[in-house]
């Protein structure tokens, strides 16, 4: 209704002003992803030249005479007691950022639409997509 009052003219003008900004955006973007692609490639050339070697000892040996078995169990517990204080931690913070988010997602949406609700249900679709992935996440983490 906003487009039609101000008449065909406007829409014009604001077609033309949104493909300025998605041609600026796309001049900002593609060339900052394929930057990103080729230092990801350095940063794997660089790692894949380190040699791993063993340290001169017989490993065989040392797994063959079942201590390392009896340590499995001992390890996984300190891996998992490790992995879930650090997703509290992780996900504590996390909170904190996404509903400070989701506010100023709600009034963003709020003032750019002219309706409370529409902000409402942004931001509620963005806590939902938030903390589905944060579930996914913690569940991922337990599982390996």
């Amino acid at each position: 209704l906003k487009l039609m009052r101000g008449g065909p003219r406007i829409l014009l003008q604001e077609h033309t002003s949104t493909q300025a900004t998605m041609g600026l955006a796309d001049i900002l973007i593609v060339p900052s992803c394929l930057i990103g692609l080729v230092f990801a490639y350095l940063q794997f050339l660089l790692i894949k030249q380190i040699k791993i070697e063993p340290d001169g000892s017989d490993l065989g040996s040392r797994l063959m005479d079942g201590a390392a078995e009896k340590r499995v169990p001992e390890i996984y517990a300190k891996i998992m007691d490790g992995a879930t204080q650090f997703l509290k931690v992780e996900y504590g913070i996390c909170t904190v950022f996404c509903f400070a988010f989701a506010v100023v997602i709600y009034f963003l949406v709020s003032w750019g639409s002219d309706s409370s609700q529409q902000g409402a249900l942004t931001a509620g679709a963005f806590l939902t997509g938030a903390f589905t992935s944060m579930l996914c996440g913690f569940l991922g983490m337990m599982v390996a």
